[in-house]
């Protein structure tokens, strides 16, 4: 009995060394944002606010090129966004936030890594050959999150909120913190939606679930993406297909993930 407790204790011992190692490559990655302020803010976070976005660049080559749309580089933006700031140290507290969940952002992969470590001695030695292959794919699959959060929903969110007039009287003048939020909540939101195949095979070591289970129950599993795509967005079509579509992928993934980790136990 005192040696199972003993070794509870070295367990929580070893997730505090964990846990303080990733909070100490956020903070240098914090740090090394907050030195470059220029680049990530006027670059970056704000890149969207403007005419010129590659996003926007590229939707009017596609639709002049496959659908004969000749679209004028206005067609999103009218102009560059206005946005205000109406608190006192309103740019400070943002310049804190948006640089520590930038710097998450940035030492993901190592804090991916620090979590490998730390259930690396509880895998088998054949779980062990494909850890480090689940640890890249988890990564890519968080990168690949965050990129489609910043360059394809928010420019769809922003030209949607931009766009949306209940008259022509009220002029659209955004707040700092709003816009922000927006880029934060669309970037971590997708980021962490394309982790979905991995908590799937989580479910599938745990034998929780199984790929019969996932294609079952397909059709309700589309009804919650619908919610979760609406529920992301502001709930308008062309938005709601935009984060429905990669739902799509991700389960059908998911399914032959669960199918692989199926065979291997069996």
């Amino acid at each position: 009995m005192k040696e199972n407790k003993m070794s509870f204790w070295k367990h929580i011992e070893v997730l505090r060394k964990h846990i303080i190692h990733c909070f100490c490559a956020i903070i240098i990655a914090m740090i090394i944002l907050m030195n470059n302020k220029n680049i990530i803010f006027d670059y970056i976070i704000f890149g969207p606010s403007k005419t010129d976005f590659i996003t926007y660049r590229i939707f009017y080559k596609l639709a002049n090129t496959f659908l004969g749309i000749h679209l004028n580089p206005v067609s999103f933006l009218s102009r560059d966004l206005e946005i205000q700031n109406r608190q006192i140290f309103g740019q400070f507290n943002i310049y804190v936030w948006t640089c520590f969940i930038g710097g998450v952002i940035l030492s993901s992969p190592y804090v991916f890594y620090e979590f490998w470590k730390f259930i690396r001695p509880a895998l088998s030695d054949e779980e062990k050959k494909y850890s480090r292959a689940i640890l890249i794919i988890v990564t890519i699959l968080f990168g690949l999150g965050v990129l489609f959060g910043y360059f394809v929903l928010c420019p769809f969110l922003i030209h949607f909120g931009y766009s949306f007039r209940i008259s022509r009287v009220p002029k659209n003048i955004f707040d700092l913190s709003d816009y922000i939020s927006l880029i934060i909540h669309s970037v971590l939101s997708m980021g962490i939606i394309f982790l979905f195949p991995f908590f799937i095979f989580i479910l599938t070591k745990m034998e929780l679930i199984s790929y019969t289970f996932l294609i079952k129950y397909r059709k309700h599993a589309f009804l919650i993406m619908l919610i979760i795509a609406s529920a992301i967005t502001p709930g308008d079509i062309l938005s709601t297909i935009i984060v429905f579509i990669p739902l799509l992928l991700l389960y059908q993934v998911s399914i032959y993930v669960s199918f692989f980790v199926n065979k291997k136990t069996s």
